[in-house]
């Protein structure tokens, strides 16, 4: 028995020594220690026992060091308030103030109404008036304003905010602003991660960067980086353009940037948007690159008419879709692009412009005019023909007919058309030569000299800044408007020429009834409106009468014209093969007239051959179409592709077109950086004369943007008033000639 009391008084004294012990453990952080003063005495004050320290004084608690002049210690509360060169030292947490309250059993260091800093061995540095520090998390809470400053010299303010010493992270909320590498943020809270440089940012965060304004519910600037990336609706406006997307990486130096999810660029320039999954936009010069459902919003007005009453014009808004694989829109000066590539484009414009049939008709009037002439001279002694001209200039005209009639010749197949004028070739092999070449160009930038170069003699010729676009499409092309369709693999524009090429098994229809296909196709545009298409090798049209007939004309070449987007007139160029059906007016068909002829050219009307001209070796063959075999009623390589025609603008893109916000930051002040002013003047110095040189900036580009609007306004005023002149002088003189001569003025005597 005396064995087990034993064992047992002996477990509980162990257990009263252990509670002991933990005991003074829990108290050890409640104990503050006076480590160093040069004077103490303990004073009574309304019956409660002060200590009156004076120093240089050095308090310890929770493994924080309190450094102060001198300090009056309540030993009952156990608070401490300290005055005159306040330091709190925590491991590598450091702060600074005249004025402090220590309240040792909660471990809060309070700082009221004047300047406290918290700075870190980094560097940082957190100013405010109200702030209270915890000793026991090190976690430090400020209100009524703050502002804080990294090693790096970036600025973040806001009403109310914490610091974690653990994390070395500065929190903010409340009208919070940042600075950072010429960027301005303002928003709801952010975070500032002092060891990993970078800041997170909340709800409604607006930034800055010169002429570009961003907008997102979550982003984060890595100083590092210096790369700003939005995460949740996201939203960037430039100069000219503006973009969303589900995740925008915003690079500061350049104002380039990488797009992710749901991607829309709007070009107010070019009156268009571009959309996809995937893909860059560079600024300078304007570049975007889109992947993964790429496709295109072209948007315009056309002027349809004028208003009756008011006599304002009528415009009718209509857009233009265009979707591939990869997209690519950019935009450089005149200067830069490659020589060869203007004169190309210079060269397709001038072939697209040029009217065979009217030039053709012209050939002819010459060859009438001429052999009336030479009819009129046989049998009549005649001067010889003067000397012949040198190669390089055009003879005079009627020259070559002076040894008789010579009828014009219209080259087919292999020769072309010709009006006997070297610059007037309008035929097959020149328009396949200059697609050749630019077949030449897919698959590579060789569009573009450089983008990016610069030409360094300052003495050339004053450079051509006018801007030139671009637009390349790849694989899988589908273009749809209310009154046009199209397939193709590639497809290339540049408004040097405003032609739009169709690459590698190209189809295009018009109003879904009329189909057009070729080896490859150039459609041509002016005042945003489609005014040519050229078929370029294998020419096909086929119009759809109803699901068994089909009008088709089949030629080496074609040219479609267009008038409010509708096809009004087109030519057959060379081996040409027709079949019309013919209704009866009933409307049924009774009847096929199978044509054949060197060149054709008809007029349509509501999508529906109306008139049809045959020229030169016509063969004309009339069928009934009663049990008229289907193959029969069919032209070789027929292929009717209404499978392939994209029915609606969602085959192409089925993404909605996001309206303009450019009016929605009219409510968002730029940042003006109060507290920032007051703890960091000469940081708020710093970024006020940066803004003011921005916003400097920016006034002297739109100024000069505007005196060279007024300019070519001005020169274009002036070019119509010297054509309007010249027009007056030409019917002027047309009228003298008219006129007949005027009887002598009688002398007087």
């Amino acid at each position: 028995m005396r064995r087990v009391s034993i064992l047992t008084l002996l477990l509980c004294l162990v257990f009263v020594i252990k509670g002991y012990s933990q005991a003074f453990e829990n108290d050890k952080d409640s104990l503050v220690r006076l480590v160093e003063a040069k004077a103490v005495r303990l004073v009574d004050r309304g019956g409660a026992p002060f200590r009156e320290v004076k120093g240089p004084a050095r308090f310890l608690h929770n493994n924080t060091y309190l450094l102060c002049d001198s300090a009056s210690w309540d030993v009952n509360a156990n608070v401490i308030e300290a005055i005159g060169h306040i330091q709190i030292i925590q491991q590598d947490t450091y702060l600074e103030s005249d004025i402090v309250t220590y309240l040792a059993d909660e471990g809060i260091a309070q700082f009221r109404g004047t300047t406290v800093k918290l700075y870190n061995k980094k560097g940082d540095q957190l100013k405010t008036k109200f702030l209270d520090y915890n000793t026991k998390d090190s976690i430090a809470t400020f209100f009524n304003g703050g502002a804080m400053r990294s090693s790096k010299g970036d600025i973040v303010e806001g009403d109310e905010g914490r610091y974690v010493s653990e994390t070395r992270t500065f929190s903010f909320t409340d009208n919070v602003l940042m600075y950072s590498d010429s960027i301005f943020v303002r928003s709801s809270f952010a975070d500032y991660h002092s060891d990993q440089e970078f800041a997170d940012f909340g709800f409604r965060t607006v930034a800055w960067k010169g002429r570009d304004t961003l907008y997102s519910n979550s982003a984060r600037y890595d100083v590092r980086r210096e790369t700003l990336s939005l995460t949740e609706e996201n939203y960037l406006a430039s100069q000219n353009q503006e973009l969303w997307a589900g995740i925008i990486d915003y690079h500061r130096n350049t104002g380039n940037a990488e797009l992710y999810n749901n991607v829309q660029i709007r070009d107010n320039e070019q009156s268009s948007i571009l959309m996809g999954d995937k893909g860059v936009m560079v600024q300078n010069p304007f570049l975007a690159y889109l992947t993964d459902k790429a496709a295109a919003a072209m948007y315009s007005e056309e002027k349809t008419g004028v208003d009756s009453l008011t006599q304002e014009p009528i415009y009718k808004r209509d857009t233009l879709f265009l979707g591939g694989d990869t997209l690519k829109m950019w935009m450089v000066p005149m200067y830069q692009v490659d020589s060869n590539e203007v004169s190309n484009a210079l060269q397709r414009r001038k072939l697209a412009d040029t009217d065979p049939i009217v030039e053709i008709d012209k050939a002819n009037q010459a060859y009438l005019a001429a052999y009336k002439k030479n009819k009129a001279l046989i049998g009549k002694v005649v001067p010889p023909p003067p000397q012949q001209q040198p190669k390089n200039q055009e003879p005079a005209e009627g020259m070559q007919l002076s040894d008789g009639p010579q009828k014009p010749t219209f080259l087919g197949k292999d020769k072309g058309i010709s009006s006997g004028k070297e610059n007037a070739i309008v035929g097959k092999d020149s328009l396949k030569t200059a697609f050749l070449r630019d077949s030449t160009m897919l698959g590579r930038d060789s569009l573009l000299k450089d983008s990016l170069a610069v030409q360094t003699d300052s003495a050339e010729v004053q450079k051509d800044t006018t801007k030139i676009t671009f637009i390349s499409v790849f694989h899988n092309v589908k273009l749809f408007r209310s009154d046009l369709r199209g397939v193709c693999d590639s497809l290339i524009y540049t408004s040097i020429d405003s032609i739009a090429r169709f690459y590698k098994n190209p189809a295009l229809w018009n109003e879904e009834k009329t189909q057009f296909t070729a080896d490859s196709i150039q459609l041509s545009v002016r005042n945003n409106a489609i005014y040519k298409a050229n078929l370029i090798e294998n020419a096909f049209i086929i119009s759809e009468e109803d699901s068994i007939h089909y009008n088709q004309i089949k030629s080496t070449e074609m040219v479609a014209y267009f008038k409010d987007n509708d096809v009004y007139r087109f030519d057959a160029l060379g081996g040409v093969q027709a079949m019309i059906f013919l209704r009866e007016k009933d409307s049924s068909v009774t009847l096929m007239n199978h044509k054949e002829c060197r060149l054709l050219t008809s007029r349509m009307a509501n999508s529906s051959i109306e008139r049809v001209r045959y020229i030169e070796n016509v063969k004309s063959d009339i069928h009934p179409t009663y049990q008229l075999p289907i193959e029969k009623m069919r032209l070789r390589d027929f292929k009717w592709r209404a499978d392939e025609l994209p029915k609606s603008r969602s085959v192409v893109t089925d993404r909605e077109v996001l309206a303009s916000r450019r009016g929605f930051f009219n409510g968002f002040i730029f940042p003006k950086y109060p507290l920032t002013k007051t703890f960091f003047p000469d940081s708020y110095e710093t970024i006020t004369n940066l803004a003011k040189e921005i916003n400097q900036k920016i006034q002297e580009e739109d100024q000069r943007k505007e005196e060279q609007a007024r300019k070519e306004q001005e020169e274009k005023r002036i070019e119509q008033h010297r054509k309007a002149l010249s027009q007056e002088g030409k019917d002027q003189m047309k009228t003298e000639e008219m006129e007949p001569a005027g009887q002598p003025t009688p002398q007087a005597n």
